[in-house]
């Protein structure tokens, strides 16, 4: 009976953690959280990488947010000086890395991929072809 149950707990923790396993580039590798509980949320810019000269900008995303809704829709604030800009649209996964944002800019609907580099409850890294952005989450 005592083997039986050791058995049971070692195929569920198994279970648990093939089914965890993380299928982004940097992390985690583990995480008891499904990735759409961990994605949504408010993040916060903390800095941005140019994919063409590797230059990190902080400063310029001041303010910004990018907010998650589990319901597939999501706010994304920017600020340059004194004026704010919201835009709002809807996400969804593809696969098991990549992200889809489809949004209205100027009457066009427009639509924007991202591959997920990290994905943790306190660390969201985005990447296209132009950029690397890190957000946070408190």
């Amino acid at each position: 009976m005592i083997k039986q149950k050791n058995t049971l707990y070692i195929v569920f923790l198994s279970t648990i953690l093939l089914f965890s396993c993380s299928k982004f580039e940097e992390g985690p590798k583990i995480s008891l959280l499904s990735k759409n509980k961990r994605i949504s949320r408010i993040w916060k810019v903390e800095y941005s990488i140019n994919l063409s000269d590797g230059i990190e900008h902080s400063a310029d995303f001041e303010g910004w947010t990018f907010e998650f809704s589990k319901d597939g829709t999501y706010n994304q604030t920017i600020i340059y000086g004194e004026s704010q800009t919201t835009i709002t649209g809807n996400w969804e996964f593809i696969g098991d890395n990549q992200i889809r944002l489809n949004f209205n800019a100027a009457g066009e609907e427009q639509i924007d991929f991202y591959t997920i580099m990290r994905l943790s409850k306190k660390e969201l890294w985005l990447k296209d072809e132009k950029e690397e952005i890190h957000y946070y989450s408190e």
